[in-house]
């Protein structure tokens, strides 16, 4: 069903009435707009919810006849915002970056408009749809405003808006994918695990995976966020100290400032006491862990980080059941599970 505003291209009876009805002889004839009343007069015209534009057939004023009675100066200007398609002689072409593309070959048109646009069901749509916008104030300058505003914060890293597949796994639920062939064995979880809504896992808690082991001692918690507004990469590894049985909050150490890595001698099966350089932070929730992170980071001010899901920005790193072998690397021979919000819709799945 359409979702198009209902506007009436009808007269009124009053209009109707007044537009028949004969002046009086003795009236005087308004005058004229002129200069700066003319300009405020367009404004309206094309900004005001309340425009005449809105409440018309736009087809009245936007077709063949109505463009050979303008000047060859204004038609010139109006032709810049008409596509190439619009004119006679015009001529397709493949860019050069196709496979069958030629640097030679470009497009090219008469400059001659081809009348027939102004019947074409794209113009008429596009046409209508501008009155649409007139229509809901999406045209008035305080509109305009509040989306330079919101621009404007995108970029600077001030707003943000939620990202539409959390909406819509949170309104309707999606599928939640199998990572990796490793994930998929070491969970013990087929394909039918696609069948798990990731907007019904969101209510199962830290504190629940770590109530039923979920987490485990040794598992090291790697974070990545690209932060696009200020270019910035932040990486973080941190393994798991400790998990409190009572209070089911996990504490963690990682390393210092912006390096990434934690040294190979808290990775080992046996790890050694923590210097100087290593941090400790414990934490109920992923977005505690993630602030804690890039507090330690420094590079991120609290003002311009940005909302997220800090479920998938963490990935859990465990040694293999079947092999004790430590290999030499920077997660000593651990191999990824997935992310925090992939192995919670396993655990949503399972139990």
């Amino acid at each position: 069903m359409s979702t198009r505003p209902k506007r009436s291209t009808r007269q009124s009876t009053k209009a109707q009435e007044a537009s028949s009805s004969p002046v009086a002889s003795g009236s005087a004839a308004k005058p004229k707009p002129k200069g700066k009343d003319t300009e405020l007069n367009v404004q309206y015209l094309l900004q005001n919810p309340k425009s005449q534009l809105t409440k018309m057939d736009i087809g009245d004023i936007l077709n063949a006849e109505a463009w050979t009675m303008l000047s060859p100066e204004s038609q010139a200007v109006l032709s810049t915002l008409l596509p190439p398609t619009a004119f006679h002689d015009y001529k397709s072409y493949v860019d050069s970056t196709h496979p069958k593309g030629s640097s030679s070959t470009q497009s090219s048109s008469s400059g001659v408009l081809d009348l027939a646009v102004f019947k074409d069901s794209h113009f008429n749509s596009a046409a209508r749809t501008f009155q649409d916008h007139i229509f809901s104030g999406w045209k008035t300058e305080t509109q305009a405003s509040k989306v330079q505003r919101y621009i404007d914060g995108i970029r600077d890293g001030s707003l943000s808006a939620p990202y539409k597949d959390e909406v819509w796994e949170k309104d309707n639920g999606v599928l939640v994918p199998i990572p990796s062939p490793v994930a998929a064995r070491t969970s013990g979880v087929n394909d039918s695990v696609a069948s798990a809504r990731a907007g019904q896992a969101a209510d199962v808690k830290l504190s629940d995976m770590v109530a039923a082991a979920v987490l485990k001692v040794g598992d090291v918690i790697s974070y990545k966020r690209h932060f696009s507004g200020l270019d910035v990469v932040v990486e973080k590894d941190a393994v798991i100290q400790s998990l409190n049985p009572r209070t089911r909050a996990v504490t963690v150490l990682l390393p210092g400032s912006t390096t990434q890595y934690l040294p190979a001698d808290l990775l080992s099966r046996a790890p050694g006491e923590p210097d100087d350089s290593i941090r400790s932070t414990t934490f109920t929730a992923p977005s505690m862990l993630e602030n804690a992170i890039l507090d330690m980071d420094g590079r991120v001010e609290k003002n311009k980080r940005p909302n997220g899901n800090a479920w998938k920005t963490l990935t859990v790193w465990r040694w293999r059941e079947d092999d004790a072998v430590e290999s030499v690397d920077e997660r000593f021979g651990r191999e990824s599970h997935g992310t925090l919000f992939y192995i919670r819709g396993c655990f949503y799945h399972d139990r």
